[in-house]
């Protein structure tokens, strides 16, 4: 966790602010607030602690399974985020679930508090993959928010048809107040 900690920190050249949460049976989920001008960023810290595999699998190579954590960006302060995103860190060691590029993950509820997005779309963060010896290098997979309507509407349509849409009409997705786009 050092050597993911000591990447976020060259990326973003600020100290972070910590939260942290214990789920019953896995080690804690920390939370990193970086904050620059414009913008605060949540990256989870301690997901990557474990391989992401399939709950029936009954051997994991520690060196191969895909490894990630999760970041997200907003336009406006929300200090409750942290716990939305630590719930969703927490779900590949507490249910299994495997995160990879183009997933949508929906919560059900907003993400903070006024918020209008229930979950969002995983896509590449702006950070390499960060290697760590002996174990499969860890992916930083960014959380784009994205409303109920969004989410059910990218179900039928995918998950590049949302981010094309969102394209089109210059959604500020780091903007979780927003409405949900057009959709048609």
């Amino acid at each position: 966790m050092a050597t993911v900690e000591s990447r976020y920190r060259e990326h973003f050249e600020v100290e972070p602010a910590r939260a942290s949460v214990s789920f019953l049976g896995v080690d804690p989920i920390e939370i990193l607030r970086f904050d620059d001008h414009d913008r605060q960023h949540f990256a989870s810290l301690g997901m990557a602690r474990y391989p992401m595999a399939d709950p029936q699998a009954t051997i994991v190579d520690p060196s191969t399974a895909p490894r990630a954590e999760l970041m997200v960006s907003m336009s406006h302060a929300a200090d409750d985020l942290w716990r939305q995103l630590a719930v969703l860190a927490a779900a590949p060691a507490i249910e299994g679930a495997v995160y990879q590029v183009g997933n949508r993950v929906d919560l059900g509820q907003p993400l903070c508090a006024g918020s209008r997005c229930t979950g969002g779309v995983l896509q590449p963060s702006g950070l390499q993959a960060i290697e760590v010896a002996g174990l499969a290098s860890v992916q930083v997979l960014e959380l784009i928010p994205a409303t109920a309507t969004e989410l059910a509407w990218a179900r039928v349509h995918g998950t590049d048809a949302l981010v094309r849409r969102w394209r089109l009409a210059k959604t500020d997705t780091a903007d979780l107040n927003r409405d949900a786009v057009e959709l048609e």
